[in-house]
């Protein structure tokens, strides 16, 4: 184990490198760590799970399509469908290895920067950005997995054994002692600068507004609520916007950031707290992700090399589920969309559940996150662009018909819909522009993907001063959401009716944003929703059907959480287990 951990560490020591440097020849941890930009290049190495992580579209899956908002009913995305258990964990296994394999990186590296020779206000800062990507990982165990092995030691041929067998720590102690890692370097030692994630001093890297993010994060699924008001307070000095007289009220506090800047192509934006980055450059590097490849309606063309190959629908698929990139056409669900260029490669697309566009997000709705267009006014002749509007679902897009040409015709608002429904308003929408890649060559995204924003901090807030009584703040933070998407305020009073409302602007504020899931599950509310609301219009487009996930859910409520791999099980000489699973036989 030592030799695996020395060469993983030294490949991490690789990742700030240039050209021009030298890397010396058989350097250990505790040999090589010596400078602060030396430890910086190995604190590199700790992000690299994280990333590949997230650019997994898989990881997508588990988050927002496994809900009620999303669906995908193909047989192979056994994420999207629920469809694992204890010796098929399916995507489980990459989260359980990815997250350990960044806390086994997170804990050698605090120890190297604690041997070596800086001054304790050089190492200050590094450990702190330790400590937060170390509760990073260990949170997003948690909310996948609930109880999990705890451990914070570098591993060694010594422990290595003992670290391998030990058992399933109460997730609410976990994540206590993460809280309290957490406060010692923000709050007490104050370690790293109370400034936003991506000002030009912080170089990209994560800091202290990523770490109050998650530790009120972890409060919130303690029910620690004050804790949540107290972490968040230090990120509403930082990310809050002030009013017109130059005060702070909950209600006002998103009105000075644009909804647009929530579409994944607008990278490190002002409310941005952490995003994801992914770079593509002709004839150069190239680190993406193939999220846009399944929110993007299928690209089909008439036109190929050597003729005709159909009316341009979705039946022009390939067997692999995937369009032929032989198809040089810039058409989409028979919409001609120049800026989305003719080389996508676009895979079977994620739809909105019929609870998502019928009843959180109508087609009539005033809502500015429903379309960058206002379908409302949906004409021939008549573009009207939504002020500040989120790209949501593509209720409508600007671009021609496949039968229209491009230099007599000018660009007119299409209603996206089925096939089968075209040209009229009851089709089912696509997912919006907001995923949307303009340019994508292949299924090469380049878009960043948002996992932290100011408005994700609001909506908590609106929770836990509704949880302690105060409900002028709580209507406040709910409401500023609301105000900015141009939708009226609420004035509540009882918890059921608050909570419920909640859940659906929750839904509507951050669809998408690897968040839906993980919160159904921590308001216990995750089965119902699944089993409730996870339909799709039937053919007719008038009634509901179940999507898939209800068969693999609904006689298993255990699968609101993995399983632990079988593989983990047998490694930990059987002190770690699954008993929820073993009740259902999976």
């Amino acid at each position: 184990m030592k030799k695996i951990l020395v060469l993983i560490l030294s490949v991490a020591t690789l990742v700030g490198c240039t050209l021009e440097e030298k890397v010396i020849s058989a350097s250990e941890p505790h040999t090589y760590y010596q400078t602060v930009p030396q430890c910086k290049t190995g604190l590199n190495g700790c992000y690299i799970p994280l990333k590949d992580l997230y650019r997994n579209a898989d990881y997508f899956e588990t988050c927002e399509v496994a809900a009620d908002l999303i669906y995908h009913n193909t047989d192979s995305y056994y994420d999207a469908m629920c469809r694992y258990s204890q010796s098929e964990p399916r995507f489980g296994n990459t989260i359980w290895t990815q997250c350990y394999r960044g806390v086994m990186r997170c804990n050698a590296m605090y120890a190297s920067i604690e041997r070596s020779p800086l001054s304790e206000e050089e190492k200050a800062p590094l450990l702190a950005e330790c400590e937060i990507l170390r509760a990073f990982y260990y949170y997003i165990l948690t909310i996948n997995f609930g109880d999990v092995p705890y451990y914070w030691d570098e591993v060694t041929d010594a422990n290595n054994d003992k670290i391998a067998q030990l058992p399933r720590m109460s997730a609410v102690d976990l994540r206590a002692q993460l809280m309290q890692n957490l406060e010692y370097w923000l709050i007490e030692k104050q370690a790293l600068p109370y400034i936003k994630t991506y000002a030009p001093e912080n170089e990209y890297r994560i800091g202290a507004m990523v770490g109050f993010v998650l530790a009120g994060k972890l409060a919130l699924w303690n029910k620690d609520w004050d804790k949540v008001i107290e972490y968040y307070g230090y990120i509403e000095q930082v990310y809050g916007c002030a009013d017109s007289e130059g005060g702070y009220t909950p209600d006002q506090s998103l009105l000075g950031y644009s909804l647009k800047d929530v579409m994944f192509r607008n990278r490190y934006t002002e409310e941005s707290i952490f995003e994801l980055p992914a770079y593509a450059k002709d004839y150069g590097l190239r680190v993406t992700h193939g999220l846009a490849s399944r929110c993007t309606p299928s690209r089909s063309s008439t036109q190929v090399e050597g003729g005709d190959v159909g009316d341009g629908g979705d039946d022009v698929e390939m067997e692999d589920d995937t369009v032929d990139l032989s198809k040089k056409d810039d058409m989409y669900n028979g919409i001609r969309i120049p800026s989305l260029g003719a080389e996508a490669r676009t895979t079977s697309p994620y739809r909105p559940t019929w609870y998502m566009y019928k009843t959180l997000m109508p087609y009539n709705s005033k809502d500015k996150r429903r379309s960058v267009y206002d379908a409302n006014k949906w004409s021939s002749d008549d573009i009207v662009e939504v002020e500040g509007g989120g790209g949501w679902l593509a209720w409508c897009y600007v671009g021609w018909t496949q039968e229209e040409n491009m230099e007599t015709v000018p660009a007119h608002m299409i209603f996206f819909t089925d096939t089968k429904n075209k040209g009229e308003k009851t089709g089912q929408p696509y997912l919006g522009d907001k995923f949307w890649c303009p340019g994508m060559v292949y299924t090469q995204d380049s878009n960043n993907l948002k996992i932290f924003r100011f408005a994700h901090v609001v909506l908590d807030l609106a929770e836990a001063n509704m949880r302690m009584g105060d409900w002028d703040k709580a209507n406040g933070y709910l409401n500023a959401t609301r105000k900015r998407a141009g939708l009226d305020p609420l004035t509540l009073f009882s918890e059921e009716e608050f909570m419920e409302e909640l859940q659906k602007e929750s839904a509507r504020e951050l669809f998408g944003e690897f968040t839906r899931r993980h919160n159904l599950v921590r308001w216990g509310i995750w089965y119902d929703q699944v089993v409730n609301h996870a339909t799709y219009p039937t053919s007719s487009g008038t009634k509901e059907s179940h999507c898939d996930i209800y068969t693999h859910v609904q006689p298993y409520p255990c699968r609101e959480y993995y399983p632990i791999p079988d593989q983990q099980i047998v490694l930990s000489n059987y002190n770690l287990s699954n008993p929820e699973y073993e009740k259902y036989g999976l």
